[in-house]
């Protein structure tokens, strides 16, 4: 178990476990946190992690971004900017990270921890769980990319419901737009978000990689431009240790060993 200031994380067998660890402001993120979790997801980078799960633990996600640490509007123009700025750096690195990043979520996860959420590749989230962007009630822009990801899943006018009168979205209604994977039983978040971990873990690493990187680009990019990435996507898969095991795999009638 490695510890950073109030984030955790520990890799076994290939799976790495991201904590947010601060309980007594509800796992608030301040500027250690960030700094904590680019520290963690660099370090990661340089290993050959096949899945990594991030947790607020079984009581919360987070209730977002640590307004008691953050510097009075006045001190600096930019300090807000800057702030956002190491945020951003982390979601940079669940988006472009070679390995699956599944989010487990209780209770909540509000502001800049829902766009957290949305960074990852996998969200379950408890039953009872609910996402809120409340940035509005505050006289303040919505930030974490809510106001990108939201309306891609939900639609425009749907989108402004949460982003300008700042409600509370339940789980149950983000699984119906595609913004969690699972629903999960009260208090079992985490461990659902292991079970596909291990199922991701014993999965083909490269071409996971390649998947990643094809989704990300589909958003941002003409129809063209994405079919030319999948063509290469495609040969550069086609010619990896996974596929190579995939095909022996089928002419041998048995299930494919990608560890």
């Amino acid at each position: 178990m490695t510890e950073e200031h109030a984030v955790h994380w520990s890799v076994q067998d290939g799976i790495a476990t991201v904590t947010l660890h601060r309980p007594q402001v509800r796992n608030a993120l301040d500027d250690a946190s960030w700094a904590a979790l680019r520290t963690a997801l660099t370090e990661f980078g340089e290993q050959r992690i096949r899945a990594l799960v991030l947790t607020g633990g079984d009581r919360f996600f987070s209730a977002g971004g640590d307004v008691s640490s953050m510097a009075d509007p006045g001190d600096r123009l930019t300090g807000a900017a800057e702030r956002l700025q190491r945020a951003h750096g982390v979601f940079s690195l669940l988006s472009t990270a070679e390995f699956p990043v599944i989010a487990a979520v209780e209770r909540y996860a509000i502001g800049v921890a829902w766009g957290l959420v949305l960074a990852c590749d996998l969200v379950v989230a408890a039953e009872d769980a609910f996402f809120q962007a409340p940035f509005a009630l505050r006289g303040l822009v919505a930030d974490g990319a809510t106001a990108w990801a939201l309306p891609r899943a939900a639609g425009r006018h749907r989108a402004m419901r949460y982003l300008l009168l700042g409600e509370r979205m339940p789980a149950r209604e983000a699984f119906e737009f595609g913004l969690v994977t699972e629903l999960a039983e009260p208090g079992t978040a985490t461990t659902v978000a292991n079970g596909f971990a291990t199922r991701l873990a014993e999965g083909p690493r490269e071409s996971n990689a390649l998947t990643k990187s094809l989704v990300r680009q589909g958003g941002s990019v003409p129809p063209e431009a994405f079919l030319e990435a999948e063509r290469l996507a495609v040969a550069l898969a086609g010619h990896g240790r996974d596929s190579a095991e995939g095909r022996a795999a089928f002419l041998d009638k048995r299930e494919p060993d990608f560890t």
